[in-house]
C-alpha cells in the first residue's frame, strides 16, 4: 500500500492513546515513519514496550507509557510527562476504545459507566490536559476515533454505539470552541477492521465472508494499516481547511 508523505509532520510531536495494538499500533508506526516524534499511551505493557523497541531500533523517535486510561490522575500525569518531553502536540489522537457485547437487559450500570469512562471520558481528559499548550502554539489537529456503528448499530453494541455517538457530538462542539485558535477537530469512523482481537475473538469465518461478498462495497477485509492514511491526512496541513467532520473509512459498509 502506498502512503503519502507529509513533510510538515516530520519532527512534529504526536500523541496517541491506545497505541499499543490494533489500529493504534498502525497509527504509531505510520506517524513514526513520517518522522514524527510519537508519544503513545496504553495499558498493554508488553505490546507497547515491544512496539516502542521495534520502532526505536529502526531509528524512530517513539516513547511509550503504560497507563490505565480510565484512571484520571494517572492519565493526566502521563500526559504531563509527554508534554514536558515532547512539547505541545501538533496532532493529538484519542484512539483507545473497546467494543464489548452486552445484552442490554443484563448490562449493569457499572459496565455502562466504565465503558463511557474509557470510550468518552479519557478523550475529554486528554483534550482538556493538552489543549492549553496547543492553544499557546496556535495550531494543531485533534483526531478522535469514532465508529461506523454510529450509523449501523448492532446487536449487543448499544453502549458502544452510544459512546461513539457521544464522541461525534464532542468533535462538533469542540471544533467550534477551539477553531479560533487554529486548532482543527475531526474524527475517523472505521468500519469492521480486522485487528488481531477481532480475528481471534469476534469475527467468525462467516462474518469475514459476508463482509467481502455482501457487506462492504469493496471486496476485501479492512486492516489496521488501512486506517492510517486518513489520520495522517487529517493531522497534516493538507487538510488545513477541514474541521468538525467525521470521515467514514469502512469500505462501503455503511450505505445509508
Amino acid at each position: 500500500m502506498t502512503t503519502a508523505q507529509y513533510p510538515d509532520l516530520n519532527g512534529k510531536s504526536v500523541f496517541i492513546t491506545g497505541g499499543a495494538q490494533g489500529i493504534g499500533a498502525a497509527l504509531v508506526t505510520a506517524f513514526a515513519q513520517q518522522g514524527a516524534r510519537v508519544a503513545f499511551l496504553d495499558r498493554a505493557v508488553e505490546a507497547g514496550t515491544a512496539l516502542q523497541q521495534q520502532l526505536f531500533q529502526t531509528g524512530h523517535d517513539v516513547t511509550f507509557q503504560a497507563v490505565d486510561l480510565t484512571d484520571e490522575h494517572a492519565l493526566v500525569a502521563s500526559l504531563e510527562i509527554a508534554l514536558a518531553s515532547h512539547g505541545a502536540p501538533y496532532a493529538l489522537i484519542t484512539n483507545a476504545g473497546y467494543d464489548p457485547r452486552y445484552d442490554i437487559l443484563k448490562m449493569t450500570t457499572n459496565e455502562w459507566e466504565h465503558l463511557f469512562r474509557l470510550n468518552v471520558g479519557h478523550y475529554f481528559i486528554t483534550c482538556r490536559t493538552c489543549l492549553p499548550s496547543m492553544i499557546a502554539q496556535r495550531r494543531g489537529s485533534i483526531i478522535m476515533t469514532s465508529s461506523a456503528n454510529i450509523w449501523l448499530g448492532g446487536e449487543g453494541l448499544a453502549c458502544y454505539s452510544a459512546t461513539k455517538a457521544a464522541n461525534m457530538g464532542f468533535v462538533r462542539s469542540l471544533a467550534a470552541e477551539v477553531g479560533r485558535h487554529q486548532i482543527r477537530v475531526n474524527s475517523v469512523a472505521p468500519g469492521w477492521v480486522m485487528t488481531e482481537r477481532q480475528m481471534n475473538t469476534v469475527a467468525t469465518e462467516a462474518d469475514r465472508a459476508w463482509l467481502v461478498e455482501k457487506g462492504q462495497l469493496l471486496p476485501y477485509l479492512l486492516q489496521p494499516a488501512d486506517m492510517a492514511p486518513t489520520f495522517l491526512f487529517l493531522a497534516s496541513d493538507a487538510s488545513r481547511a477541514i474541521t468538525r467532520q467525521t470521515l467514514l473509512v469502512d469500505g462501503g459498509l455503511t450505505k445509508g
